[in-house]
C-alpha cells in the first residue's frame, strides 16, 4: 500500500518544517494528531483543515469538533480527499492565535513493514511557541546562546517615538511647501 509523504510548514516562515508519512487509510483526527506533535503544541486548541486551490484558497472544512457546514476530521479518511499528485490543504491551530500551515503531498512511498504510521520523517527548523513571546533569533555571544526576544513593553515605545518624529517631518515639509500649493482637503 503507498503511503502519502506530506510536507508541512509554518505559513509565516518556510523554513520550518515538518515530512510526515501517513497511510491512506488513516483519519484527519490522524494527521491533526501528527501534526501537533511534530511542532509541539498541547493540543488544547481548536483546528480544522481546508481544502484548497493551487493558490492555497481556503474551500472546504473538516473541522475537529462539530461545526455548521464541516466535515469532521475523525469521519474523513486521507484517501478520499486525494486527487491531485500535489495535493494541498491548510490546517489551522488555534483560532486565536492563528497558528496556519500549508500542506503539500510530496510524494507517494512505500509502506514499510514494522513502521508506526503516521510517522515525522524529516524535521527542519525550530518549532515555534505556541504561547508567549515569540524568538525573534538565536544568537552565540562570547561563546553563549541567547535567544532574543519581542518585548512587547519596547516595542509600544519605540513605535510612539517613531510616530512623534514622523509627524514632527510632516509638520516641517507642510511648513516649508506651504499649505495653499496642495489646496485644501475639499478640493483633493
Amino acid at each position: 500500500m503507498p503511503i502519502f509523504k506530506f510536507r508541512v510548514f509554518l505559513e509565516q516562515d518556510d523554513t520550518i518544517f515538518r515530512d510526515i508519512e501517513i497511510k491512506p487509510t488513516q483519519s484527519f483526527a490522524d494527521f491533526h494528531q501528527i501534526i501537533i506533535k511534530a511542532f509541539s503544541f498541547d493540543g488544547k486548541q481548536e483546528a480544522s483543515f481546508f481544502t484548497t486551490n493551487d493558490n492555497w484558497v481556503m474551500l472546504n472544512e473538516i473541522a475537529l469538533n462539530k461545526k455548521a457546514n464541516t466535515q469532521l476530521m475523525s469521519k474523513i479518511l486521507m484517501a478520499s480527499l486525494i486527487d491531485d499528485p500535489h495535493q494541498k490543504f491548510i490546517y489551522q491551530y488555534d483560532y486565536d492565535a492563528e497558528w496556519n500551515f500549508l500542506i503539500e503531498l510530496m510524494t507517494f512511498e512505500d509502506e514499510l513493514k514494522k513502521t508506526v504510521y503516521p510517522r515525522i520523517v524529516k524535521t527542519e527548523g525550530v518549532s515555534p511557541k505556541q504561547y508567549g513571546a515569540q524568538p525573534i533569533a538565536d544568537k552565540e555571544v562570547d561563546g553563549f546562546d541567547v535567544e532574543e526576544k519581542y518585548d512587547e513593553h519596547d516595542a509600544d515605545e519605540m513605535g510612539e517615538e517613531n510616530e512623534t518624529a514622523e509627524s514632527d517631518e510632516e509638520s516641517e515639509e507642510s511648513d516649508e511647501f506651504g499649505a495653499e500649493e496642495f489646496g485644501s482637503e475639499e478640493e483633493l
